[in-house]
């Protein structure tokens, strides 16, 4: 009995889950051979249960993702007895739980140092960080996620596997500021019956399982802005997100609330309309602004959700994304920007480069045609690009999926060197760009030190039609790999 209850209360260290398992069984066995209708209760001198077992259980301790996991087998009382263990089991069973958690940490196994999937260096490319002058034969630290160093010649920390990418080019994760990715292929993307509609969110009507989202990331584009599309004046909130991730949650950047609205075909109609809703928003945030500030004996206003998506706007907190395409249009809705003072961003913007300096002065940033499209382009178009550079606008190129295919935004960016760009600042116009643009450039759009380690590995020039995608990782795990994918191609 006494040998009995000295084993029910000792730690064991195994190896591997199935020598754990085998062990509990065998103690099993032993406790049912000496009282097969006893608990443990009463191999501990307590009031007997018939028909009760004693049980076992073991608890697993994987301290490093991947790594060597060790495992803690301990007996356990009847767990069916637990629920009216006010006494000596439940001591017991606390006893246990500290001391193992206690061991774990301690034990020579759980020290061992261990290296996440997200860590890693990449040496020997040509890094563009879209923050600066090109860095040949550079090093970028990733560690958990995060870049943590970026240089020529920096030392790696010991523990983090190096990547050789010699002749390689290293550019940021590229950012598609405008795309219908995850709502266009299911009929969601616009409420034709709803022309006011800023309540709606893309959120609830995004899909997940369409194979765009990976075609997205194995081509370098790894954060999307998606939204609803341009059939209504306000056709609700988009989210942005990145194309790769387990958790979903995990790859939001922003859930909503950044509004698009839509000005088509120089309508009479469309300025008034969201003129008369932004009024009507002002009057609903002073009222609950007052009601807020007051001792509020009184009923509250009546809520309103259409007003209310449009109160955040008013406030500064989030920004208007007005798809456009003509330079008359462009100025009533500048004008109406002067009127409420929100922040706001073009797309599409055709002739956004006819007002170029009237879109400066405001500082609207611009997202552009995207240069190979479903419809005919002429030159002044494709020099537009530039021209508004030139004119000191934030410019951003977008694919405006499915119109043109999301894996070819870093093709656009090599069509807008074509008509004039700078090298330097079209890589900016699928990353760092869009990026302030939409307010995650805390997080994305370059390569520096402390930002998600969202990158592409390319094997020539960014740029070029010919070169190839060799890696894409987002948030520092391996996405894309096309070296195994060739394989397994091969294999197949």
């Amino acid at each position: 009995m006494a040998g009995l209850r000295r084993e029910c209360l000792t730690l064991h260290w195994f190896r591997d889950l199935e020598e754990a398992q085998d062990q509990l069984e065998g103690w099993r066995e032993d406790y049912n051979n000496v009282r097969p209708h006893s608990s443990l209760r009463d191999l501990l001198g307590e009031r007997p249960r018939p028909k009760a077992h004693c049980a076992g259980a073991y608890l697993q301790f994987c301290l490093f993702p991947r790594a060597t996991s060790f495992y803690v087998a301990v007996s356990l009382v009847d767990p069916n007895n637990m629920v009216s263990a006010g006494g000596q089991d439940m001591k017991i069973l606390r006893l246990m739980l500290v001391g193992t958690v206690l061991l774990a940490f301690l034990h020579p196994r759980g020290l061992e140092a261990q290296t996440p999937t997200n860590s890693f260096a990449l040496q020997g490319a040509r890094v563009h960080t879209a923050a600066g002058p090109p860095i040949e034969n550079g090093t970028v630290v990733v560690q958990n996620g995060k870049i943590t160093g970026v240089g020529t010649a920096i030392p790696v920390p010991a523990g983090v596997p190096v990547i050789d990418v010699t002749g390689k080019t290293v550019i940021p994760g590229l950012i598609d500021e405008h795309s219908h990715l995850g709502t266009y292929d299911f009929g969601d993307v616009n409420e034709f019956t709803e022309p006011i509609g800023p309540e709606h969110r893309a959120l609830d009507a995004l899909h997940m399982e369409v194979r765009d989202w990976y075609d997205a990331a194995m081509n370098g584009v790894t954060t999307i802005i998606t939204g609803p599309g341009s059939g209504e004046r306000m056709g609700g909130q988009s989210i942005t997100i990145k194309t790769f991730g387990e958790k979903l949650e995990d790859r939001i950047l922003k859930e909503s609330r950044e509004l698009k609205m839509a000005i088509n075909a120089r309508s009479l109609s469309h300025i008034p309309t969201i003129r008369s809703m932004f009024y009507q928003a002002r009057e609903y945030m002073e009222e609950w602004d007052e009601y807020e500030a007051g001792d509020k004996t009184e009923p509250p206003p009546r809520r309103d959700l259409r007003l209310e998506a449009i109160v955040p706007v008013l406030k500064g907190e989030e920004k208007v994304r007005c798809h456009i395409h003509y330079a008359n249009d462009m100025i009533s809705f500048l004008k109406l920007k002067d009127e409420f003072g929100f922040d706001l961003t073009f797309i599409h913007s055709s002739e956004a480069y006819k007002v170029a300096d009237e879109i400066a002065r405001r500082n609207v940033p611009v997202i552009t045609l995207p240069l190979g499209t479903r419809i005919g382009v002429s030159d002044d178009l494709l020099f537009g690009n530039t021209l508004l550079y030139e004119a000191g606008v934030m410019v951003s190129l977008h694919s405006d999926h499915p119109v043109v295919h999301q894996k070819l935004l870093r093709i656009n960016a090599g069509m807008a060197i074509r008509y004039g760009m700078p090298e330097d600042y079209a890589l900016k116009t699928v990353t760092i760009n869009p990026a302030t643009s939409s307010r995650i450039e805390d997080r994305v759009g370059s390569v520096e030190v402390g930002k998600d380690a969202d990158l592409v590995v390319l094997d020539g020039v960014w740029y070029e039609p010919s070169t190839r995608v060799d890696m894409v990782f987002v948030d520092g795990v391996r996405a894309y790999d096309r070296a195994t994918q060739d394989q397994a191609r091969e294999e197949n």
